[in-house]
């Protein structure tokens, strides 16, 4: 009885990530599949909601919008979970990537949160690309669900490694996350069906999730339509957009998020 009640006591204990980070990933390789380079790439490594090693360089720019549901299981509480992604890349080599992410609300509010990833290492033909990152640099979630929900900045390191099989990539992803990967290990594989579709799957140390990203204009579209499912939160779909464009722009636009 008395190890029922323990057991109890410590699941309720257990703080889920907050609704936004229980959706899509504002990181490279959420929902837009990324080569070596860190370039869009449709015969490249694509995740759902944990980043890939891939990093994104100078001129670089994504826009995307996702709509899914987020489930709280230890508070029996659903709700809608709309997301907005504004990324930009810096650098030739080491590559920096930045993202803007806001959810269910205008990106002037507090629903929004700051990441960064930095690749420091290249992936060769026996070892794996490795980046570190940060997410919700700023912490912006603290003051409204630090209650019930975790909160904590969420800082990560990941490697990411092709390996080809019948002369066909497979994209395995390995890290490991503090604040919203929840102290935990998260693991991911992807495929790329052809130039037009991909697979991917993970586990992003909350939920198991499962997801397709179809390409309309083949391999080096800019566009990129995905819909899926994550295992605790239901389906989500949306799409993204890259670019290329003076990453000076996302300057001013990084200054206006952290001072609101």
């Amino acid at each position: 009885m008395l190890g029922c009640i323990i057991f109890s006591t410590a699941c309720w204990a257990i703080k889920v990530p907050v609704t936004q980070y229980a959706n899509v990933s504002p990181l490279p390789g959420g929902c837009i599949a990324l080569n070596q380079d860190g370039k869009p790439d449709g015969q490249g490594a694509m995740q759902i909601n944990i980043p890939v090693a891939y990093t994104p360089g100078n001129g670089y720019t994504s826009l995307g919008a996702f709509s899914g549901e987020h489930l709280d299981v230890y508070y029996n509480d659903a709700e809608q979970n709309g997301t907005g992604v504004l990324a930009f890349g810096f650098g030739g080599w080491p590559r920096l990537y930045g993202s803007a992410m806001a959810v269910s609300s205008w990106i002037a509010d507090d629903s929004k949160a700051v990441s960064l990833q930095l690749q420091c290492i290249k992936e060769t033909d026996k070892t794996p690309a490795v980046a570190v990152g940060i997410q919700d640099l700023l912490n912006k979630e603290w003051k409204q669900y630090r209650q019930k929900m975790n909160t904590k900045v969420g800082y990560y390191a990941v490697a990411t490694k092709k390996f080809d099989i019948d002369d066909k990539p497979i994209y395995t992803t390995l890290g490991y996350g503090a604040g919203k990967f929840l102290n935990r290990p998260f693991v991911g594989l992807s495929y790329p069906i052809n130039n037009h579709l991909s697979i991917a799957s993970e586990y992003d140390g909350y939920q198991i999730n499962a997801g397709l990203g179809w390409r309309p204009k083949g391999r080096y579209s800019p566009f990129t339509i995905v819909a899926g499912f994550n295992g605790k939160c239901g389906p989500f779909f949306g799409g993204s957009a890259t670019g290329t464009t003076n990453s000076t722009w996302a300057v001013p636009i990084g200054l206006y998020l952290i001072y609101q």
